[in-house]
């Protein structure tokens, strides 16, 4: 069964990086954009994991800050980004970590 949200939790776990992270995260990148419930807590969609891995990987592998990785983010539109960034290899990671979590 393939979920349309995950809790913060979740998302923590499947892209490894810690939850205050993420929350960081969300208030210094522009492009993200979290669902919220009425009660306040964070709903993640699968475009949001993908965005999150991508700013993962900018910040670990090109040692981007958070600024850089905004601009980077800025300069081409979402979609076409992951298209252009092996979109298909950062599924499979992705299905595999899903998969773990079942």
């Amino acid at each position: 069964m393939n979920k349309n949200f995950y809790n913060i939790d979740e998302v923590s776990q499947i892209i490894g990086e810690q939850k205050h992270t993420i929350r960081f995260w969300e208030s210094r990148i522009n492009k993200l954009n979290v669902t919220r419930t009425h009660s306040g807590h964070r709903l993640y969609n699968y475009e949001n994991l993908l965005l999150l891995k991508k700013i993962k990987k900018l910040l670990d592998v090109k040692k981007l800050t958070l600024d850089g990785v905004n601009n980077q983010l800025s300069k081409t539109k979402l979609k076409n980004n992951f298209l252009n960034d092996n979109l298909v290899a950062d599924l499979k990671d992705l299905l595999g970590l899903l998969k773990r979590f079942k």
